[in-house]
Order: structure tokens, then sequence, then C-alpha cells
């Protein structure tokens, strides 16, 4: 794995659990957001519309493309700055971040933004209930960004590496602590369908994940939806999942 892919999802995992419990919107372009310069969309890698806040990566390089010239890291520098002013018109707060860089360097400016972000919101023109969900919301999303800090600041590549690993398990549904609400949003709605489907699994079966491959159940526990499945790859090292997240990745 590059480091650079290493560290993109380490700062996905930050922003999933800053962010966590806001509606989120990946790789949007609103339809106000038009390059003046092109007449085209202009891309966001997230948008938090509960907040107004957006992320977006800068500083990355597609798979197999070559390093940039000046002219065209200019070019990309000029959008970046044309997303931030579009952004601010639309009373949305962008935070441009840059992944490779010092980790400590982009969450204090990513701080600064949810800073700002409270400060809009106070004084704009919403209606009383919506501006307290929204200030209580950032908040929330301040002390968890404040948290997460201290470990990048005490041990920045270990903290970098643990988080790159955390979202890799949150895209394959591997249950953690961290990921407690949406197993809690999605226990309902899977629950049943994991409990029929899985209520005859034992150890010793082999059983296919849709992204880690085949491997072998070493240890069923609990009933319905709150079964775990503890999986031993091949080649691999032995993880558990919920049953209700994974009830459409194991066959």
């Amino acid at each position: 794995m590059s480091t650079a892919y290493l560290h993109t999802n380490a700062w996905r995992e930050i922003l999933a659990r800053s962010f966590d419990g806001q509606e989120m919107q990946p790789n949007v372009s609103p339809e106000w957001l038009i390059n003046p310069a092109t007449r085209r969309r202009l891309k966001l890698d997230y948008y938090f519309p509960g907040v107004d806040v957006a992320v977006r990566f800068t500083g990355l390089t597609a798979k197999g493309q070559g390093r940039r010239s000046d002219w065209e890291a200019m070019e990309d520098e000029q959008r970046d700055q044309t997303r931030v002013e579009m952004c601010k018109e639309h009373g949305v707060q962008l935070a441009v971040i840059d992944p490779q860089d010092d980790p400590v360097k982009q969450i204090d400016g990513l701080l600064t933004v949810l800073s700002r972000a409270s400060r809009v919101v106070a004084q704009g023109g919403k209606e009383r209930s919506a501006k307290k969900k929204a200030m209580n919301d950032l908040a929330k999303i301040v002390q968890e960004t404040t948290r997460l800090r201290s470990g990048l600041v005490q041990k920045p590549e270990q903290t970098l590496a643990s988080l790159a690993e955390s979202w890799r398990d949150r895209e394959a549904g591997v249950s953690t602590e961290l990921q407690h609400s949406s197993v809690l949003a999605q226990k309902s709605a899977n629950g049943a369908k994991a409990a029929r489907k899985f209520k005859k699994l034992e150890s010793g079966q082999r059983i296919s994940h849709s992204h880690f491959g085949q491997g072998v159940i070493t240890a069923v526990d609990g009933e319905g939806a709150e079964m775990r499945i503890s999986i031993l790859f091949d080649g691999d090292r032995e993880r558990t999942f919920l049953a209700s997240l994974v009830v459409d990745k194991l066959s």
C-alpha cells in the first residue's frame, strides 16, 4: 500500500469519526459549484449539508499519472481557490486537505474551518431550532476532531496507519467500537435477514467474503442481529464481523 493511499484512507477515517451521524454526500458536484472560467462543475470529496461544511483533498495523483507540470499544478491551485470562494458565496465552509502533508497542520486547518463554520451559523439567519442543532453538531465535531489531533501529535505515523486500517475495516463491514452508531442504524434493517441467513453457521465451515475472499469460520457468537462471526482468511489474519453488517457480503 503506497504512503499516499494509506494517508488518504486515514483522512477518510478521520472525517468519518469527526462527522459521525452527519448526512454525508461523497464525490458531489453541486449545481452552484461552477468554475466561471470553464463553466464546468467542480467536485467536492465530501459535503456535509447539515453543518454547511465541505472537504476537498488536494495533492493527490491518479494511478499511472506522471509528475504534473508547473502549469498543471498552478491550474489545480486556481481551481482549489475557486472552490473555496464559490463555497463561501453559498454559505459553505470548505476545508482543503493535503493527505500527504503534515497531519497536524492539516487537522489544524480543518479545525479552523470548523470554527469559521460555527461563527457563520451563529451569525446567520437560520431558524432558531435549526441554528441550535447546527451549533451543537459543530461543537461535537470539533470535540472529536480535537481528540483525534492529540493522537496525531503524539504518534503521527502510527496513528495514521491505525486510522487507515480502521477505514479499510469500515469499508469491509468489520465491527468495531468506532462504528457503533452505524451498527445501530443497520441492525434494524439487516438483523432479521442475517438471522435467517446465518442461523446454521458453525465453526469449521468454509465461507467467502466479497472483499477478503475465502476463509474458515472459527467462531459464531450470539444470535440474530447480535451474532458475530469470526473468520480466518486464507493467507490473512482472523477478523470478526457483526452479522447484520455483512449479510450481503458473506456467501
